[in-house]
């Protein structure tokens, strides 16, 4: 959602939502409907048809199915309405949440989320009281669906939020046992950040007729985020992962892994050097998941190392940097992990690294989601060392306000050491406290600009690959 201050765009008052709708939304500073909210929002009001919308993370996605579904909803009726889906605990409690906020002023309105790690009996317990809309992971919602506890046969919509991992990834199993038990007539509501050609084909099975739409393009996506590419040796990478995180400090990043056993890998030599790190992986239990986030929306920890999956609805609003620890297997994964920056209007980076022998791999990759990565070379020794320097020159130059036995006790170390003697240990005291710096070996010039190169004839033969074509 947008804030308020450009009116020159449809507001939501002009969408039908209903008043109560409409007045929290105003309270939560917002007026105008993003790109897939003007969209979506007026076609499940109005339409029976199947659906199945991409738009960039970040955009309103929730809103633009969550508000629909609470105007729909008959309030008088305790039966589940509406059931969605998302593949993660995190996930399906943003979900829940945030229907919370926008259907605080619906009196009788009742949102239950359901995942794994928590007591069922709480959850039972819950789908007593009749709450409207349902939010669940497929596992825990195909458990009470077969305790008989969950009821679905009368649902008229069923969404599945990040549609591309609940295809993808292991839930065909429990997607087909729920939608069996659910009526034929339902309607069938899929959003992802990206849809390609594999999951609109396995979606297929899913939706009848379904109206397609897109918000932004593939390569449009994440105009917010600036990505980079640092060449170095596949032996160095993780080294170079190291040195990066002690270079930007001050900022939150996130490295994402491809298998849990390689965020255990990663984060394990992360802490072992002397950063403050936390993980996220489906070896975790919810309560140490939460302490994890927890830690790093308040700023305690600035450095998380998670899988794919795992970070799937995490929002991190003040994240700064994504990095990969290897190239991403396809353009889907590569745009939805660096989708977790660059949000709510804030710039973000998402930093590759890539060996000479992954080069092909690589421009592969890049290509396909349509970005342009600036080659960099990587940071040197001397960089880092520069950097430190410049923190201990900030640090003497902030406005200290000192005891008068803090002030005496100085005075005697200027009488018993030298100037020199006294900044040496300052600067020994502040690097001793560092990770290390290690050693990478840095490629040559030569090899970034050949790099270059060889991207700028790849693309001069397209373009002439055009020209000739449009001759013929």
């Amino acid at each position: 959602m947008k804030n308020s201050k450009k009116n020159n765009k449809l507001s939501f008052s002009t969408l039908s939502l209903k008043k109560e709708l409409l007045k929290s939304i105003k309270e939560l500073g917002f007026d105008q409907p993003t790109s897939i909210q003007e969209k979506v929002i007026p076609h499940l009001k109005s339409s029976r048809q199947d659906l199945i919308a991409s738009a960039q993370t970040g955009t309103g996605k929730t809103a633009a199915f969550g508000l629909p579904l609470l105007d729909l909803v008959d309030i008088s009726n305790s039966d589940v309405q509406s059931l969605i889906l998302g593949p993660t605990r995190e996930l399906c409690i943003q979900i829940s949440n945030d229907l919370v906020t926008y259907s605080k002023y619906m009196n009788g309105m009742k949102i239950l989320p359901v995942y794994g790690g928590s007591k069922l009996d709480r959850q039972i317990k819950s789908l007593k009281k009749g709450p409207q809309i349902v939010v669940g992971t497929p596992g825990r919602v195909k458990d009470l669906i077969k305790r008989k506890k969950l009821v679905v046969e009368d649902i008229e919509r069923f969404v599945l939020d990040e549609a591309d991992e609940m295809l993808d990834l292991g839930f065909k199993q429990d997607l087909d046992m729920i939608v069996n038990q659910s009526p034929a007539n339902k309607r069938v509501l899929m959003f992802s950040a990206t849809i390609p050609k594999k999951i609109l084909s396995l979606a297929s099975k899913y939706q009848k007729n379904a109206v397609r739409i897109e918000a932004t393009s593939l390569g449009k996506a994440h105009t917010d985020i600036s990505y980079e590419t640092y060449l170095v040796k596949k032996h160095d990478i993780e080294n170079a992962i190291f040195n990066f995180l002690r270079f930007h400090d001050d900022k939150t990043i996130i490295i994402f892994c491809s298998t849990r056993n390689a965020v255990t890998h990663i984060s394990s030599r992360i802490l072992n050097r002397g950063f403050s790190v936390v993980s996220l992986s489906g070896a975790l239990n919810q309560s140490e998941r939460f302490k994890a986030l927890q830690s790093i929306k308040n700023g305690r920890c600035k450095i998380c190392v998670a899988t794919d999956v795992a970070a799937r609805g995490i929002d991190l609003v003040k994240l700064d940097i994504v990095i990969h620890a290897e190239l991403p297997y396809n353009p889907e994964t590569l745009i939805h992990r660096s989708g977790r920056t660059g949000r709510a209007g804030k710039k973000g980076r998402s930093i590759l690294f890539c060996s000479p022998g992954e080069r092909r791999k690589y421009e592969k990759l890049i290509n396909s989601a349509k970005v342009r990565p600036v080659i960099n070379k990587f940071l040197s020794q001397e960089e880092i060392e520069h950097k430190d320097n410049e923190k201990i020159i900030n640090y003497l130059s902030r406005n200290k306000k000192n005891s008068s036995s803090e002030l005496k006790f100085a005075n005697e170390l200027l009488t018993r050491f030298s100037n020199e003697d006294i900044a040496l240990a300052l600067i020994e005291n502040f690097k001793g406290k560092l990770p290390p710096i290690e050693e990478v070996e840095s490629l040559g010039e030569e090899q970034i600009v050949q790099m270059k190169n060889d991207r700028k004839k790849k693309k001069r033969g397209k373009q002439n690959s055009r020209r000739n074509f449009r001759k013929k």
